[in-house]
């Protein structure tokens, strides 16, 4: 093989490879050094590519492609500064458990370490927020042969839960274009053409079932018992599971927005307004006598806190892999696949009094109805209002990609159940607010189908390229902006108390209003924009599944604490 072939015949070996494994899409950014790896990818007829001008854009966007999609995604970029742009995305990928694969161009080890320019220390560049690490020399007619067996170990360790970022940082060496191709040359020539390269080793990911005898003792467990299931973030092919087996079982549930179980037709008994009947001391009114808890802590902080307070009440965490339990209050962990889990314990669980989830019903149904109430009689529009109506006027079958901070909150404690399904998604592994706009944009793509993104105002000042994305890759993304100049959600807390913190310093550097006119902004750079005032407007914009598009909804940001707990005192009224 001509020494000029080596990299583009790696490349190419290992794109082969992880495109038989199940790969099916690759976020590129621009560089020289990851030329060979931008040809190989973007030349593959089985891997859709997309391309991004900024690299922390793209960790975003396929954060969002492979946490909507549950396979890896792959990211491609140059060396320098530009592999230390993904860090974000890396971190949240890891602590979501999202499979990402991030192929990082590096210069070759005589360039190290010397003063050539774009050269910095890749190795591990990431540390402990990827779940392998890799780097590759220059390649060589060896590493052709062995590029398959290196894809399906990437995959592989990507893909087996609990699911993460890998990291393979391959240096090149110049020349890192291909020669000059003929006419008649297929841009599409495999290394496996050249060098007769295997095809990658078939991987056999393992699931995590329970073992009989701990089914058996877990059902003992729930059997007869007041049983409280609170459902966090789990995947839609174990919603089913645990609807079912709630109803089977008669237990109670409290469902995170993520969980899949607030929307649909749901058997069992969720529990919409949880998070505000905790608050109000519904759970010592009527405390369970075990609770199981699927995946990870749910969104509500009143609920974990209650968890957190009551070991005493024996806990179960069902959970694939790894140790999620902040509270430090379970006294089982069960490392077992949550739908698998689930499935096998309708037959073996007696279940509990009717009267004890028809009466949670009871409950919820009376809060449900004081909080539509007291949120009627508040000026519209509000934070908690536009979370409700957007939860409410989601087209069927859509996707809502929820921002950290306020807006998942809201959604928490204020969206309504509604009776068709919609598929919640948020970036809760780190719980960061940025690039929540890229990884919405990322997660509406692998769906196929229109996306809406609830978003605060600064979280949006954080992504404000990834409109121009929205815009190049029309990509049908209804971003709505609850604008209220600032960080709402610093004013619920201790530090907006004025005989804590000084209220000027306070606004400078925690409230940090900026007065950034978001609709301008989007228009220009070419999406259309509008600002929503009033319910049928909101309503009619998130509605029509059109995108991309920004509408901008303003707020008053100093009455969100007041009227949060006039709403929270219109709830626990209910249960007098």
């Amino acid at each position: 093989m001509h020494p000029d072939d080596l990299n583009l015949a790696f490349t190419r070996s290992l794109a082969d490879a992880l495109a038989t494994l199940g790969l099916r899409h690759v976020c590129i950014s621009p560089g020289s050094r990851n030329t060979p790896l931008i040809v190989a990818f973007a030349e593959h007829p089985d891997i859709r590519d997309w391309s991004h001008h900024d690299e922390r854009n793209a960790g975003f966007f396929a954060l969002g492609l492979a946490k909507a999609s549950g396979t890896p995604v792959a990211l491609v970029c140059t060396s320098g500064t530009a592999t230390a742009e993904y860090l974000p995305a890396v971190v949240e990928a890891h602590h979501a458990r999202v499979p990402l694969l991030v192929l990082t161009a590096d210069r070759p080890p005589e360039l190290r370490d010397v003063g050539a320019p774009q050269a910095i220390d890749q190795v591990k560049l990431y540390g402990d927020a990827v779940k392998w690490y890799h780097g590759a020399g220059s390649p060589d007619v060896s590493q052709v042969r062995h590029a398959p067996s290196l894809a399906a170990h990437a995959w592989a360790e990507a893909a087996e839960a609990p699911a993460g970022p890998v990291h393979l940082d391959l240096a090149f060496r110049e020349p890192l274009a291909p020669r000059h191709r003929g006419a008649g040359d297929s841009a599409g020539d495999s290394a496996g053409d050249m060098e007769g390269a295997a095809a990658p080793p078939r991987i056999e990911l393992p699931m995590r079932h329970p073992s009989p005898t701990a089914l058996a003792d877990l059902a003992a467990e729930l059997s007869g018992r007041r049983t409280l299931f609170v459902v966090g973030e789990i995947p839609g092919s174990a919603t089913g599971p645990v609807a079912t087996l709630a109803a089977t079982a008669g237990a109670v549930v409290f469902a995170d927005p993520q969980s899949g179980l607030r929307s649909g037709q749901v058997e069992a008994a969720v529990v919409a307004t949880a998070d505000l009947l905790t608050a109000a001391g519904a759970l010592d009114r009527n405390p369970p006598e075990i609770i199981v808890r699927w995946g990870p802590i749910p969104t509500s902080k009143s609920v974990w806190r209650w968890l957190e307070d009551h070991p005493d009440v024996p806990q179960v965490v069902v959970d694939p892999g790894g140790h999620r339990d902040p509270l430090h209050s379970a006294q089982v962990m069960m490392r077992t696949d949550v739908g698998s889990t689930a499935s096998a314990l309708p037959w073996l669980v007696e279940p509990a009094d009717e009267d004890w989830a028809a009466g949670w019903r009871r409950t919820d149904d009376l809060a449900a109805a004081a909080l539509t109430a007291a949120l009627s009689s508040e000026p519209f529009p509000n934070e908690p209002a536009v979370a409700r109506t957007v939860m409410a006027a989601a087209p069927t079958g859509s996707l809502l990609f929820v921002g950290s901070s306020m807006p998942i909150r809201d959604i928490d404690a204020f969206g309504s159940p509604r009776p068709t399904t919609i598929t919640i998604l948020a970036n809760r592994g780190a719980s960061g607010i940025d690039g929540t706009i890229s990884t919405a944009l990322g997660a509406t793509a692998a769906e196929g189908r229109p996306g809406i993104v609830l978003i605060g105002d600064v979280a949006a000042l954080h992504d404000l390229s990834a409109l121009a994305d929205a815009v190049r890759l029309r990509i049908p993304l209804t971003i709505v902006v609850v604008h209220n100049d600032g960080g709402g959600i610093f004013g619920l807390l201790d530090q907006a108390d004025p005989e804590r913190l000084d209220a000027e310093l306070f606004e400078r550097h925690i409230g940090t209003p900026h007065g950034v006119d978001l609709v301008a902004v989007a228009e220009a750079v070419g999406m259309e924009a509008t600002g929503a005032a009033t319910v049928e407007e909101l309503e009619s914009l998130v509605g029509s599944g059109d995108g991309p598009r920004l509408v901008e909804v303003r707020t008053d940001r100093s009455e969100l604490a007041s009227r949060r707990r006039r709403l929270a005192a219109a709830v626990a009224t209910s249960l007098e």
